[in-house]
């Protein structure tokens, strides 16, 4: 069976940044896809409500980014923060989050943070940082 092939990060082809929004709050999803689509540079390409699905969807649509929360049904977002970093190392992951020792763990997975409560230019511009692969994406905002 053939392997899915990754598109190349969008840094490298000048294109958008595929996103897929991973939430269990269906008003949470819906919003993140609005306002990832709204961003010229960006495509949210899929969106996830529980860790299985998040997998699957990952597995399928080969991300530049996942916007990822930590608590959802069927196990917590840096369990799939550590599969995506095994299996998917070109996927940066942005944990979004209201607990903020979450972004401990995702720092020492080299991923982004940023706290639900934070401004939606602080998500866009981890998500962009991650897309970029740059250090400053593994910082919390």
């Amino acid at each position: 069976m053939n392997e899915p092939t990754r598109p190349k990060l969008a840094k490298v082809l000048g294109g958008r940044i595929r996103v897929l929004v991973v939430d269990d709050h269906p008003s949470v999803r819906e919003n993140l896809r609005y306002l990832v689509n709204a961003e010229r540079d960006m495509d949210c390409v899929g969106v996830a409500r529980d860790a299985q699905e998040a997998v699957r969807t990952c597995q399928e649509l080969m991300p530049d980014v996942v916007i990822l929360d930590d608590e959802m049904p069927g196990g917590r977002g840096v369990h799939v923060l550590e599969w995506i970093t095994s299996e998917l190392p070109d996927t940066r992951v942005v944990m979004y989050t209201l607990d903020a020792d979450v972004c401990d763990v995702a720092r020492a997975f080299g991923a982004g943070c940023v706290l639900k409560d934070a401004n939606y230019e602080v998500l866009v511009r981890a998500v962009r940082n991650g897309a970029a692969s740059l250090p400053r994406s593994a910082e919390t905002y």
